[in-house]
Order: C-alpha cells, then structure tokens, then sequence
C-alpha cells in the first residue's frame, strides 16, 4: 500500500479485517443461537480449509455442539454452499467443504464488509485509519500469542479430522 497522495482504503480495510480475524484466538464461546452468525461463521472456517473438515472439527471451531453443526451443515448444503463427502482417510467419516456457490457466497459477503469498513475508514481519516490497523494488528498478535485453544483465528490448526474418535 503506498503512502503517496492515493490512500488504498480497500487495502487498508482488507488489513483490519486480517487483524480483528487474529483477536478471535482468545475470545470466549460464541453464543448458542447460531441461525446467520454461525453459518457465517462455518462458512468462513471451510473457506480457509478448502480440503474440507469433519463435522467434529467444525463443530470445534465454531465453538458449538456437534448437534447444532450438524444443523448448520444441514442448511448450508440445502442452499448449495457447502457438500458432504466420503474422507479419504477413513470411510466412515465425512468431511465439509464449500461448493462453487459457497466460495462465491464468501467473495461476496467479503466484498461488502470489506467496502462497509472502507466507508468507516474514510471516515476516521487516513492517519487515525493507519493507526487502528497497527494496533489492532498488534493486538491480534498479542491475543494469539497468550490462546492456549489449539485453534488461531477460529480455525482449527492442521489435518481434517478424519483421525480424531468420535
């Protein structure tokens, strides 16, 4: 991103969405009701796996049952957005993984965050805007360096869970 004349807000909105994703390693369970915030939410845990996950390791990084994923999978699938599929590690199990409408959902809803905080940084101002990223990256940093979860960032770290017991 230059600091010449051209300020890039969508540049500078994309960091600060990076740097509030990194404060979700340290925060508390998600509340139970999960009807938008948790498809949201599982949406954006398959997108950063597009391998697919087993439902258990979703459930994990959504910080919900494995009941109430399952849910959340069940409707997710009936839009289009997410598919089931036979783990290549073990046969019993399944992984999750987006679709083509899922990946495209996610582009979509990104868009249209990424230009509301562009609108909240044009506001605050090019150098207010710098400074709440710095520090809101170093906060991330900060948070992630004292979780103790196994996860950073919401998303479970490695493999697909097709190994975990059920």
């Amino acid at each position: 991103m230059a600091r010449g004349d051209e300020t890039s807000w969508s540049g500078l909105a994309q960091q600060l969405m990076d740097s509030m994703h990194g404060l979700k390693a340290g925060h508390g369970s998600h509340p139970k009701d999960m009807e938008m915030r948790g498809e949201i939410n599982a949406l954006h845990v398959l997108h950063h796996h597009p391998e697919g996950v087993t439902p258990t390791v979703l459930a994990r990084a959504c910080q919900v049952s494995t009941a109430r994923i399952t849910k959340t999978i069940d409707q997710l699938e009936g839009r289009g957005l997410v598919e089931r599929r036979p783990s290549p590690k073990d046969r019993r199990s399944v992984t999750v993984r987006l679709t083509e409408a899922g990946e495209t959902e996610i582009a979509q809803r990104s868009k249209r965050i990424n230009g509301y905080l562009e609108q909240i940084l044009r506001e605050l101002g090019e150098k207010d805007a710098r400074e709440l990223v710095r520090i809101s990256t170093r906060i991330a940093e900060i948070v992630s360096a004292h979780a103790q979860t196994g996860y950073v960032g919401g998303c479970p770290l490695g493999g697909d869970g097709a190994d975990e017991a059920r």
